[in-house]
Order: C-alpha cells, then sequence, then structure tokens
C-alpha cells in the first residue's frame, strides 16, 4: 500500500499571456499546416492537369477522401470548442487525483 499524503489540490486558471501564447502560437501552427496542405493541393491538381485527365482522375478521388476528413475533423474542432471541451482542460487530472484518492480510502475502509 502507497504511503500517500492527503494534500489539498488546487489548480488556477492560465493567465492573460498564457491565453495570448496559447492564442498566437494556435493561429500560427494553423496558417502553417494549411499553407502546406494549399502548396501540396496546387502541386496535386497542376500535376493532375499535366498529365491528361487519366491522371486527374486518380488524383480526384484520395484528394477528395482527404478533403472530405479534414472537414469532419474541422467540424468535430469546432463542435469540441463551442460546447466548452477546452475551456478548463486541467479539470479531468485533478479529479482523476481525488478519484483516486477516494478509492484508496474506500480500500483502506474495506481492508480495515
Amino acid at each position: 500500500m502507497s504511503a500517500l499524503r492527503s494534500v489539498p489540490v488546487t489548480h488556477s486558471e492560465p493567465g492573460r499571456r498564457a491565453r495570448w501564447f496559447l492564442w498566437i502560437f494556435s493561429i500560427a501552427m494553423i496558417v502553417v499546416a494549411g499553407s502546406a496542405f494549399f502548396m501540396k493541393l496546387i502541386e496535386f491538381t497542376a500535376t493532375a492537369t499535366r498529365e491528361g485527365t487519366g491522371a486527374l482522375a486518380s488524383f480526384l478521388i484520395p484528394v477528395l477522401n482527404y478533403l472530405l476528413v479534414a472537414a469532419g475533423f474541422f467540424c468535430l474542432f469546432f463542435w469540441a470548442y463551442f460546447k466548452g471541451h477546452f475551456r478548463d482542460i486541467e479539470a479531468p487530472k485533478y479529479r482523476m487525483l481525488e478519484l483516486e484518492r477516494e478509492y484508496e480510502r474506500a480500500a483502506r475502509e474495506d481492508g480495515a
């Protein structure tokens, strides 16, 4: 049995500076990833149009599948964001620690 002391768990909201950094960093990563995706899409289109209609047909299905999957992930992300799933991302870890303490307390009471 582990000898864990009962220490109150507290957490604080991130500061204004941390939130600004997170927003700027997130936007920068989206711009970088989006520009790479856009350049790859242009490359696919250029190759498909230069090689003829057979190449266009062979490129069309994978590119459309990729776009549909990406659109699905964007929809899922926005749904989670607007439902508030990213507002307090620290709370689940503290709740897990509280549950662990409760389970250990219950196990000690059952064993004693």
